[in-house]
């Protein structure tokens, strides 16, 4: 296996082909790995595909394609339609990253005899008491660390995240200036990418057909029922609009899917102090008697700042995580990260 060989997942976009070139740059060789995953619309992948092997051609390296459409829909796109169809929340990409994208990067690292892997993620790694940590990147606006909070020690010690310490900015700035005009243009994809632009719950529908969805009661605190619901995949919590209930007054506190209910409320707070995990991991777990005092982020890529608290485990309930500030819209199936000195140290799922 040779020490300056690296396997990159491209995906024909902006930061994968800088990534490939600073990578080129610091005198790696770089073979360029495209993932066919599953799309609802097939030909925005075949989009992906071609636009990587082009960037791929422009550098100068090798490039593959591993088409993983079949695992990808089983292991994605259904968990995702799973969960949303019992009232929970799924992150799609915190399942993705350590069940799909990363053990085919370590695959067919291993296969191509490369030392290591790369992305294009904003993210950082920090080597402490002899283990690798996912740190965030230096672009808070860019920072990815909160999706990649369950990847293993045996991806981390070789991956390598060139756009780590470099904004979202100053790496377009550099595909201008060294001739890739055309990537520093290419449109930032956002959100659920295989959902194609479609509204998750059309998608659902479309997927698992309307009988699919168990239609229910829309009920208050007490249990009173105030309406119908189609679904609970078409409910949040927080939720206002869309409820079909007079004065607009009422919002979504749970989705009870033991009883098929839509639980809604006027006046109840959505603010949570505390909360106990049973699925979850920590690099260094605190003993039931002792508390670790963490930041903690549970939503990915957005305006709202990680929240100070602290972790304490209890043999009975799980993983004790107690906010110093309320967090307000908590909702079962969102992954939750925990930092230390902006270093990953774990998460879990609500």
């Amino acid at each position: 296996m040779s020490k300056n060989k690296v396997l990159l997942g491209m995906s024909g976009g902006l930061d994968s082909t800088m990534a490939a070139l600073f990578l080129k740059e610091a005198g790696y060789s770089v073979i360029g790995l495209t993932l066919k995953t599953w799309h609802r619309n097939p030909g925005i992948m075949e989009q992906s595909v071609a636009k990587a092997k082009e960037m791929a051609e422009k550098l100068a390296i090798e490039h593959h394609v591993l088409d993983l459409q079949k695992s990808f829909k089983k292991e994605v796109v259904d968990y995702f339609c799973r969960e949303y169809m019992t009232g929970r929340t799924p992150n799609p990409c915190n399942r993705c990253n350590p069940v799909i994208k990363w053990p085919a990067l370590l695959q067919k690292a291993d296969e191509s005899g490369c030392r290591h892997i790369a992305t294009g993620h904003y993210v950082q790694k920090q080597f402490l008491n002899n283990r690798w940590y996912i740190k965030k990147g230096a672009d808070p606006s860019k920072d990815q660390s909160y999706f990649l909070w369950n990847l293993d020690q045996n991806i981390l010690k070789r991956a390598l995240f060139p756009l780590g310490q470099l904004s979202k900015e100053k790496v377009r700035e550099l595909a201008l200036n060294t001739g890739f005009k055309e990537a520093a243009r290419l449109k930032e994809s956002m959100g659920v990418c295989f959902l194609d632009g479609t509204d998750y719950r059309d998608f659902i529908v479309e997927q698992n057909g309307l009988s699919s969805l168990r239609p229910g009661n829309i009920v208050d605190e007490t249990g009173k029922i105030l309406g119908k619901h189609r679904g609970l995949a078409f409910f949040t919590i927080g939720q206002k609009k869309g409820l079909g209930l007079p004065g607009n007054k009422y919002f979504v506190v749970r989705l009870d899917d033991a009883n098929n209910q839509v639980v809604v409320s006027k006046s109840a707070s959505l603010k949570t102090s505390k909360i106990y995990l049973s699925s979850y991991y920590l690099s260094y777990p605190p003993s039931a008697k002792e508390e670790h005092k963490v930041d903690i982020r549970i939503r990915g890529i957005d305006s709202v700042p990680t929240i100070p608290g602290t972790l304490k485990i209890i043999q009975t309930k799980g993983l004790e995580v107690n906010f110093d500030h309320p967090a307000w819209g908590i909702t079962p199936g969102q992954s939750i990260v925990f930092y230390l000195n902006d270093v990953v140290i774990g998460g879990g799922i609500i």
